[in-house]
């Protein structure tokens, strides 16, 4: 046996290895992930205690209508259904968007400029107003369920 034989011998013990660890790589990286169960359970878009922080907001109250503050009502007293708790937050997001255009100036493009940003943005946006800022406050009632919804009508707006 010359050099020239051991040498393709070891190129193809070599590839044969590199086949045999890298084949079962590959399909492990082309299985989909496992889907997530249909019973998944969705965040509750506004809990009671938000419910109650939204509607006992001096800055949110004005921009709440009949209908919203009803839902609100059930929310915070812990007897709504789904549909009523996602109503109740979409309102809230709703008085939170009036409130801050009726804030206007370097507030209104603040938040608006944070929105383009994401949720991690506009959060740091909001967490570096002063802690007794009337917005701050405000925003601070909708969680972040809220706050997500918000930001989707800031950046739809």
């Amino acid at each position: 046996m010359n050099i020239s034989h051991l040498r393709v011998a070891a190129a193809t013990v070599a590839a044969a290895v590199a086949l045999g660890v890298a084949a079962p790589a590959a399909t492990a990286a082309q299985a989909r992930p496992a889907a997530v169960p249909a019973t998944a359970v969705a965040p509750t878009p506004l809990t009671a205690d938000q419910a109650r922080s939204v509607l006992d907001s001096p800055e949110l109250r004005p921009h709440l209508g009949v209908r919203a503050r009803t839902d609100l009502r059930a929310v915070a007293g812990g007897d709504a259904a789904p549909q009523i708790q996602r109503s109740a937050a979409s309102a809230a997001a709703k008085a939170a968007l009036a409130a801050l255009k009726k804030a206007g100036g370097k507030i209104w493009s603040g938040a608006k400029s944070a929105a383009a940003k994401g949720y991690t943005a506009f959060k740091k946006w909001m967490d570096d107003l002063p802690w007794y800022h009337p917005v701050r406050l405000a925003l601070a009632a909708l969680g972040t369920e809220g706050i997500k919804q918000l930001i989707n009508l800031i950046n739809n707006s």
